[in-house]
């Protein structure tokens, strides 16, 4: 898959990966805690190198990553490295909106998502 097909997958997995956290966690017990975090190290293993360290986990209501709200801006690749720019813009809420960096690198001769990055005024914040 291109770094441009990686970012639509993970974007469409982590919208169901939220979803499914949101709803599990509305019952706060250790087990949905477990199911919850075991599935999200699930969804990293599958886009991320198997090293891959992440942030605390956050889901919400409404997901950080939404097929329907969120779409690919630029894409640029050099040699083995590749960074794709999204922007999210909420739907209900037009004033709200999120620009991403999807970094990417070749690991054993596939495209591997290394970084997430929320982009702001201030800087670049890890958001995986």
């Amino acid at each position: 898959m291109t770094p441009a097909e990686l970012t639509i997958a993970f974007i469409e997995d982590y919208k169901k990966w939220n979803d499914f956290a949101y709803k599990l966690g509305k019952e706060k017990t250790s087990e949905n805690n477990l199911k919850i975090s075991s599935a999200y190290h699930d969804l990293i293993r599958k886009f991320c190198s198997v090293s891959k360290e992440v942030q605390p986990l956050a889901y919400g209501s409404e997901s950080n990553h939404c097929p329907d709200q969120e779409s690919i801006v630029t894409e640029s690749i050099v040699g083995n490295t590749a960074s794709i720019i999204t922007k999210f813009q909420n739907r209900n809420f037009d004033f709200l909106s999120h620009v991403y960096e999807y970094e990417f690198c070749i690991e054993n001769g596939k495209w591997i998502l290394d970084e997430l990055y929320l982009v702001d005024k201030t800087g670049k914040f890890k958001c995986l």
